[in-house]
């Protein structure tokens, strides 16, 4: 469990280096950024939700390893049991059609009982034709690598194998609600099998 709340305070959101924030003009002289250009305006403003990490109570399953095809139906038709819940705050703020910089406060409480709070800052960017989302966080940097899917969503993932890390993030704004349905695996958990590890993220926009 220790491990599993540590992971998933890093994964709420995606950012680089703090030395890499004063590139902010770069994309835009990049032709292969251009496609890309205000992708992440959507998210721009304050956000304030909840997240949800659940565990699949019958483990893990052979069928549907990684699933791609996710929503928050899927969640429900899954028997998951809620291990987790950390109250969001995200202040996006765009520099330019490639580069937004976000303040993170992340509130949850830990198996102790005891109240935490993390903040972070950090940025997504274009970079050469790619969508990066990378947090800094006091122990550890967490990178995501991203894709457009429709108009409203970007697909975040990353893939590492020692320790075992793989996660999946389906995030999709509409207007003023902005919804994150994802999975994960980590430490011994088997990537040929179903995921253990679900979340749910609901944010609203604050006016």
């Amino acid at each position: 469990m220790k491990p599993v709340i540590a992971i998933i305070i890093l994964s709420l959101a995606l950012f680089y280096p703090l030395n890499t924030l004063t590139t902010a003009n770069e994309g835009q002289h990049n032709s292969k950024n251009q496609k890309y250009a205000n992708v992440f305006k959507p998210l721009d403003g304050k956000w304030k939700g909840k997240f949800y990490v659940y565990k699949n109570t019958r483990g893990q399953q052979k069928q549907n390893p990684q699933p791609h095809n996710i929503s928050v139906k899927t969640l429900k038709q899954l028997p998951l049991k809620e291990v987790l819940v950390i109250d969001v705050e995200q202040t996006y703020t765009s520099d330019d059609p490639y580069f937004q910089r976000v303040i993170i406060k992340d509130t949850y409480t830990d198996e102790k009982g005891s109240k935490k709070t993390a903040k972070s800052k950090g940025v997504n960017k274009v970079e050469n034709g790619r969508l990066l989302c990378i947090v800094n966080k006091p122990d550890e940097q967490v990178i995501h690598t991203g894709k457009t899917t429709g108009q409203n969503t970007i697909i975040w993932q990353r893939h590492v194998k020692e320790p075992l890390k793989i996660e999946y993030f389906k995030e999709t704004v509409e207007d003023d609600t902005y919804t994150i349905v994802g999975w994960g695996y980590y430490g011994d958990d088997d990537p040929r099998l179903s995921p253990r590890m679900w979340f749910y993220g609901l944010y609203f926009r604050l006016k």
